[in-house]
């Protein structure tokens, strides 16, 4: 499976769909990177991200995980992570290390929802 950022429209805004399901672990490690590139392109506090996470784990994707959402907090407005328990745990550690902008969801809707309100 290939990994795309893809931007959508949804209730007049614009958010970053960056959908991490399925995929295998180097993929993975790929993914974070290229979606890294695409979020420090944009302006500083411009961005609303949805962030489906699934796929598999280790310890390494987790810390690359860490590693890639602080060294992009400067780019990003609102974000919106949905996941399973494992990576909703990753996640809210993020609240603790500066990254007050994300928020957990358990559906889409929800979650896009919320990112149009910000």
């Amino acid at each position: 499976m290939s990994f795309a950022p893809t931007f959508e429209e949804h209730e007049g805004r614009r958010v970053l769909r960056l959908d991490f399901r399925q995929l295998g672990h180097e993929e993975l490690l790929a993914a974070f990177v290229r979606a890294g590139e695409v979020i420090r392109a944009a302006p500083p506090d411009s961005l609303r991200i949805l962030t489906l996470l699934g796929s598999r784990f280790n310890e390494q994707s987790a810390e690359a995980f860490k590693a890639y959402a602080l060294a992009n907090k400067p780019h990003v407005h609102a974000s919106a992570v949905i996941g399973t328990a494992f990576w909703n745990v990753v996640v809210s550690s993020l609240k603790l290390r500066g990254r007050s902008d994300v928020t957990v969801f358990e559906s889409e809707p929800a979650a896009l929802d919320w990112l149009a309100s910000r």
